[in-house]
């Protein structure tokens, strides 16, 4: 009864391959978007992928990669992280607009049914 409720996560049958001059990365896809692809920690710029199909599906992103290119995404990746902190805690500046704009509205409200009774 539980499975049936419970949705079960299966891989998307994408891998990611990283190429250099002295060795070869295989990671599973975590996950994607139109801008990149997230796999083992790594944030990787899809435009960079060289995309090949396997016969039975999914697909494998091919990237060749240096030292510096890996470091760059770890970067990219903590960054990501680091915005996306800072947004979820960063709920004060955005509630005082909201509020502006609420009040707006009740006050364009108000007038018009006065204008309407009248």
């Amino acid at each position: 009864m539980l499975g049936l409720i419970k949705k079960k996560e299966e891989g998307t049958g994408d891998i990611v391959i990283l190429i250099s001059e002295r060795e070869i990365r295989q990671m599973e896809v975590e996950s994607e978007n139109e801008q990149a692809i997230y796999a083992g920690g790594l944030t990787l710029p899809r435009a960079d992928a060289e995309v090949r199909y396997f016969p039975a599906g999914g697909r494998a992103f091919v990237y060749g990669f240096t030292q510096q290119y890996l470091a760059e995404t770890e970067n990219i990746t903590s960054l990501e992280k680091s915005t996306v902190l800072r947004n979820l805690f960063d709920y004060g500046a955005t509630s005082k607009l909201a509020n502006i704009q609420f009040y707006v509205m009740i006050a364009a409200l108000i007038i018009t049914v006065f204008l309407l009774r009248n």
